[in-house]
């Protein structure tokens, strides 16, 4: 995250970071809010989140919108959030874990931010 700001700044755009948790759950979860209040019919959704409020929201809006599970997929990294991994799993929802995987000098930058995150 340190470093998209750093690049960001030395090239003079806008940092893609959000300054706090709170406004990164904020811009996800109006757009998770956009999303859904607009899926079509055939519309399918991958809710990729470790945050259980999004979750939460993302279910509610789903019954508010009368979509069914069938059309929504959750998702988490391996070995982070387990516990909303297996809530959403005892709920009969679809839901995936993702292993990133490559080079270690690809992989490890990203674990690493995410770990950051996750504070």
């Amino acid at each position: 995250m340190n470093e998209e700001r750093t690049l960001a700044e030395e090239t003079g755009v806008e940092s893609p970071i959000w300054d706090t948790i709170e406004d990164t759950h904020k811009c996800y979860n109006t757009c998770l809010k956009y999303i859904i209040s607009n899926c079509e019919e055939k519309s399918y959704l991958f809710v990729a989140c470790h945050n259980y409020d999004s979750i939460q929201l993302a279910k509610d809006l789903m019954e508010q919108n009368n979509i069914t599970d069938e059309r929504v997929r959750f998702g988490q990294l391996k070995g982070f959030s387990d516990q909303l991994t297996g809530m959403l799993a005892q709920q009969n929802y679809k839901v995936y874990k993702y292993l990133p995987f490559g080079p270690t000098e690809t992989v490890m930058p990203y674990l690493i931010r995410r770990g950051q995150e996750s504070k």
